[in-house]
C-alpha cells in the first residue's frame, strides 16, 4: 500500500475526511493545524456517530481522535482522559506516545489491555510492509500476528533519533493504520450506542 493511500481522502467518507489534515500525522508532537480549529468545533457529531448519542464514550473518542490527528494533543488529552474505556485510555496512550512520553503511554495502553481490533490491525500493518525491505528496527512489522502497542512505542522512539527518513515514514504510516483502526472501531460504538 504506497503512502498516499492512507491519506484521509482515501480512507474516510468525505463528510469525515474534511475534518482532518490531508497529511499524515507526524510521530511527534508536532504544530496544532490550526485551519481545523473552528472547523472541528462546530464539527456536527451526527458525522462519526450518526443519530446515535454524540455524548457517548465512543464519540467522545472519536472526537479525541480527531483533534489528535490534527496535532491537538492538550484538545485530545482533555477529551481522553475523561473516558474511562479501553479505547479512551488507547487514544490517551497515542497522545502521550506522540509528546513523547513513552513511559505514559505504556501505563496508558496497559490500561487497554487485550484490545479486540489488536488482530485487524496487525493484519493491516502486514499488509502495509509486505514486500517492503523494512529498516531493521521495523522488521517485527512483516511478522506480528497480534498488535502490541509497546513495540510501537519502541519503533516510535527509534524512529525519533534516527536519521533515517525511511524509517520516520514507515512509521508515521503504521501509526497512522493505527488511528483508522481505532477510528473505525469508535465510530462503529459509537454509531450503535
Amino acid at each position: 500500500m504506497p503512502p498516499h493511500s492512507l491519506r484521509p481522502a482515501d480512507n474516510l467518507p468525505p463528510n469525515l475526511a474534511c475534518l482532518l489534515a490531508a497529511d499524515l500525522p507526524p510521530i511527534g508532537p508536532g504544530q496544532p493545524q490550526h485551519a481545523f480549529t473552528a472547523v472541528l468545533e462546530a464539527a456536527d457529531p451526527s458525522a462519526w456517530c450518526g443519530e446515535a448519542s454524540p455524548q457517548s464514550p465512543a464519540a467522545a473518542c472519536c472526537e479525541s481522535g480527531l483533534w489528535l490527528w490534527n496535532g491537538f494533543l492538550d484538545r485530545s488529552h482533555q477529551i481522553s482522559q475523561e473516558i474511562g474505556s479501553a479505547e479512551g485510555s488507547w487514544w490517551h496512550g497515542i497522545m502521550h506516545r506522540r509528546e513523547p512520553d513513552a513511559g505514559n503511554a505504556a501505563y496508558w495502553f496497559r490500561k487497554v489491555g487485550d484490545h479486540p481490533r489488536f488482530g485487524s490491525l496487525a493484519t493491516a500493518v502486514r499488509r502495509l510492509v509486505a514486500g517492503r525491505s523494512l529498516p531493521t528496527p521495523g522488521q517485527w512489522l512483516a511478522t506480528i500476528e497480534h498488535w502490541d502497542p509497546f513495540q510501537l512505542i519502541d519503533l516510535c522512539e527509534a524512529a525519533r533519533r534516527s536519521p533515517d527518513d525511511d524509517l520516520r515514514m514507515l512509521t508515521q504510516e503504521v501509526a497512522a493504520l493505527e488511528w483508522y483502526e481505532l477510528f473505525d472501531h469508535c465510530r462503529q460504538q459509537a454509531a450503535a450506542a
